[in-house]
């Protein structure tokens, strides 16, 4: 039996896939009006439960009820029909229709004749623009649209076929703080009109500003769920890892000496957007480099990788001056570079798992002029196994593994090629906290074995954290450097962002 405070019971849902327990036992429950926000590491099963909810799958047993009726396997329109809507990830509009065509697309109210009353669409999107406060046209095509416009354009289609539900997958992972502030509005607004909400994001601190209650899953598990006023972003990243988070803090608060020993220098060195960069890299070393987008961050890592051209100054590697011709001559000198965009420009993602990882060390598994396959899949499975790749196996096309779990793999290349030197720019962008951690583990691991990292990231916190030194960015030039002894949050920010330290 249902229970009536509930718009939405999932009980004991069970889902398994060829050899993967995707689903076990997993019950979760909404109430009605509220935003209940579902997390969970990447392989947690989030999306398996909401593809059964959305009715792309079929649970293998449980049952579902919605508004206090069981709900049975009917397909994804006849539960938008019921008033379920998904808005996934990746958008479902056609980019060169206008917002009113794509808000009533399966639904168009018809005039007498029965042709399409275009007067009505366009008027009734107007209407339900206004109603939320959303500054759209409904007239203007969706390519003029920015890509908050869009996300906001895709709540108005699900509330265009009367959802009373409204499942949202990352909804701010491409948006900036202001169109992320709109959309927090508006859900308000959503609450305000009775529609209850789900809300997915690795985003942990964007769970307390829209959420009324949290469910933590793990491994297919259900974990917990507490209302929001209950946790904390350690506690919650806890249920999420299963990890004691008070025992890491204490390891981080011990500073380990830096060697002396400077395995990467950059005197004054140039190139079309950054200027006199002088910097030391030691071995054993963490250094970040922290500033706004556009700061030169990311150009630093692309003249020592040999991806874009210095103007000036030197590059020295273990006290002798190199100039880094291309790409290939900075991985003969063992340096590696992780890109911030992965799937682009760090792998190729149709190929599977152990390419991606030998790619580069391919002329070490040489005999005679042939492919030592043995040895390869020997090594590619060992580093599968120590990195924790989560993948059926290394012969799963990478395009199919998570986000993190690819990151993993661009590690796995260059820790097979026996890299000295890793760049890593952004190397937690949009994974999630089981994969940070992991990450975060490897990064210190690779340290102590006399490796070195210079590390590129947007979140500061990321940097305190796992970094020895940290150099702040501004306009293509260095203006402020901090070592883990004194690290001061405030005087980093305010480097980043006003171009001098206070």
């Amino acid at each position: 039996m249902s229970n009536s405070d509930y718009i939405l019971e999932m009980n004991n849902i069970c889902k398994s896939f060829p050899g993967v327990i995707a689903l076990d036992n997993v019950t979760f429950k909404v109430e009605k009006g509220e935003v209940h926000c579902l997390i969970g590491a990447n392989g947690a099963g989030k999306s398996t439960l909401m593809k059964i909810l959305s009715s792309a799958y079929t649970e293998d047993s449980g049952e579902i009820y919605f508004d206090s009726k069981l709900l049975k396997a009917h397909g994804t329109q006849k539960r938008r029909e019921e008033g379920i809507a998904v808005i996934y990830q990746e958008l479902s509009l056609f980019n060169e229709l206008t917002v009113g065509e794509n808000v009533y697309i399966n639904n168009y109210p018809k005039t007498k004749t029965g042709g399409i009353d275009w007067k009505k669409v366009y008027r009734d999107t107007q209407d339900l623009a206004d109603k939320l406060n959303i500054k759209i046209d409904a007239k203007a095509p969706v390519h003029s649209l920015n890509i908050g416009q869009r996300q906001l354009t895709e709540i108005m289609k699900a509330l265009a076929c009367n959802a009373k539900l409204i499942v949202m997958d990352e909804p701010s992972s491409t948006l900036s703080q202001s169109e992320f502030e709109i959309l927090v509005k508006v859900i308000e607004d959503l609450k305000n009109h009775g529609i209850t909400i789900i809300y997915i994001s690795h985003h942990l601190e964007e769970l307390f500003i829209v959420g009324d209650h949290i469910t933590v899953l793990r491994d297919g598990k259900f974990v917990a769920c507490k209302k929001t006023c209950d946790l904390d972003e350690d506690r919650l990243v806890e249920y999420m890892t299963g990890i004691d988070l008070s025992q890491i803090e204490s390891e981080e608060k011990t500073i380990h000496p830096v060697s002396d020993e400077v395995v990467l220098e950059l005197k004054d060195l140039s190139n079309d957007v950054v200027k006199d960069i002088n910097l030391k890299l030691h071995k054993g070393e963490v250094l970040g480099l922290y500033g706004l987008v556009g700061s030169g961050r990311t150009e630093i890592l692309q003249s020592i990788f040999g991806v874009r051209s210095t103007t000036n100054g030197k590059i020295l590697l273990n006290g002798k001056e190199i100039v880094i011709k291309d790409t290939g001559h900075a991985i003969r000198n063992k340096i590696g570079l992780a890109p911030e965009n992965r799937k682009a420009q760090g792998l190729v993602l149709p190929l599977p798992v152990w390419e991606n990882m030998s790619m580069v060390s391919l002329p070490k598994f040489l005999k005679k002029g042939k492919i030592d396959y043995k040895s390869i899949t020997t090594i590619c499975e060992s580093h599968k196994d120590k990195l924790n790749v989560k993948t059926p196996s290394i012969n799963t096309v990478t395009q199919n593994l998570s986000g993190g779990n690819q990151q993993k793999v661009i590690l796995a290349k260059w820790l097979m090629q026996d890299c000295d030197i890793l760049l890593l720019d952004e190397p937690t962008q949009g994974i999630d906290v089981m994969a940070k951690e992991e990450i975060y583990k490897l990064i210190h691991e690779i340290t102590t074995q006399g490796k070195s990292v210079i590390v590129v990231s947007s979140e500061l916190q990321e940097l305190l954290r796992i970094c020895d030194n940290i150099h702040v960015m501004y306009d293509g030039k260095q203006i402020f450097e901090s070592n883990k002894g004194s690290f001061n949050q405030e005087q980093i920010l305010h480097a980043s962002v006003i171009g001098r330290a206070i």
